[in-house]
């Protein structure tokens, strides 16, 4: 998430300058930039037609969350991040039965993070390009050199 703000300075600016945008801003940065990279396999419990595709009752499906979370018909402009978006809702934490347990521990933690870091380090700006992990479950910077 610090990656996407320091990508574009106005963004981090932004949160600086609103503080009161942060909450909105970590539903859209986790509607965008889902650091988890896998799928989930589920079993539809009846038979169901989505988009005209019936998928029967035992079948397996694979969902894919960073594919739902640009969903051209529920985000319009999906692969625009855009922290002025009213709170998407997404599903970085899954849905229903598989809901995160700890999400809102989680959104209370980002929250807290991006407003002490704005406030802490309002100039804090990249200081070059990030060293990405290249591990396929996770999507994450492994180095992210900074200065402020």
């Amino acid at each position: 998430m610090v990656h996407l703000l320091l990508a574009r300075p106005e963004r981090y600016a932004l949160l600086r300058d609103e503080p009161a945008r942060v909450p909105a801003a970590v539903e859209e940065l986790l509607r965008y930039a889902q650091a988890a990279m896998g799928a989930n396999l589920r079993v539809a419990t009846v038979e169901v037609t989505l988009s005209g595709v019936t998928i029967g009752a035992g079948e397996a499906v694979v969902a894919l969350m960073a594919s739902a979370n640009h969903d051209e018909d529920t985000f319009p402009r999906p692969d625009l991040l855009d922290l002025t978006r009213e709170a998407p809702a997404h599903l970085s934490f899954g849905h229903g039965v598989h809901f995160c347990a700890g999400a809102q521990l989680a959104r209370v933690q980002l929250q807290e993070a991006l407003t002490g870091l704005t406030r802490h380090f309002p100039r804090l700006r990249a200081a070059g390009p990030a060293d990405w992990k290249d591990e396929r479950l996770s999507r994450a910077p492994r180095v992210l050199p900074v200065r402020w």
